[in-house]
């Protein structure tokens, strides 16, 4: 054992392996080091498996770009009245579903559908029909953008799933009263609340979030103003 004073820590080595003691303890340096080292191995990976599945999306998704990008444009708010189409869309489809009372097999089936259809008119008619000097540097680099973000979130997604399913091994009771209490809780709500307003709700909010996060600062600024003349008219009127 070699110890070597360096101001408050002392290192010293023992059997081949460095150690630092201090005043909270002693520490193992190798086993410090083969844990930085294991974190960067998954992050390296976490990388080259989201740089992948980008690049994956970008030539599956080649001939939606232009619908990719115009749906962005829309979620995001780009202009003002954006968000007037996704509720009016949304809403209209709903009121659809509500008027017609399907069921939810044919719900799938005519969603199967639709998608189908759609799928052969963008490859098919809207490619031939769409000019090749509508597609620039910047709807590329939005592009390339929303498939790093989607691939990001199928990665951390898969990387939390199977953090979580390995406390079935782990802490077996832990895993299960997590997932009894969210299926039961998931059940509450579905026989409480009309299904069919739960997921118009659940969807709206989800097509809507990414809009209110771009908008925040101008939605807060805007509530701020509307608020303020509130008062301010409130008080014109009391001291009238």
């Amino acid at each position: 054992m070699c110890p070597r004073d360096n101001g408050h820590e002392i290192h010293f080595v023992h059997f081949g392996h460095s150690f630092r003691r201090d005043n909270d303890g002693v520490y193992d340096t190798h086993m410090h080091q083969h844990a930085f080292q294991a974190k960067r191995k998954i992050i390296y990976r976490f990388y080259i498996l989201q740089e992948r599945i980008s690049k994956e999306l970008r030539v599956r998704m080649n001939e939606w770009k232009e619908i990719i990008v115009l749906l962005n444009a829309i979620m995001s708010w780009q202009k003002n009245w954006f968000p007037a189409i996704t509720v009016t869309c949304v809403t209209s489809l709903y009121l659809y579903m509500w008027l017609v009372n399907c069921s939810i097999l044919n719900m799938i089936w005519t969603a199967g559908l639709c998608a189908a259809l759609l799928d052969c008119i963008v490859c098919g008619p809207f490619q031939r029909i769409l000019p090749p000097s509508s597609w620039d540097k910047d709807k590329e680099r939005t592009f390339t953008e929303i498939s790093e973000w989607v691939a990001d979130c199928w990665v951390t997604t898969k990387l939390y799933m199977g953090r979580f399913f390995n406390l079935r091994k782990t802490h077996t009771k832990l895993f299960h009263s997590v997932l009894s209490v969210s299926f039961f809780s998931l059940l509450y709500i579905g026989t409480t609340f009309n299904n069919l307003f739960i997921s118009y709700i659940t969807i709206m909010g989800i097509l809507l979030f990414p809009g209110f996060k771009t908008k925040s600062e101008y939605i807060e600024d805007s509530l701020q103003r509307y608020a303020h003349q509130m008062l301010s008219g409130d008080d014109d009127d009391a001291s009238s």
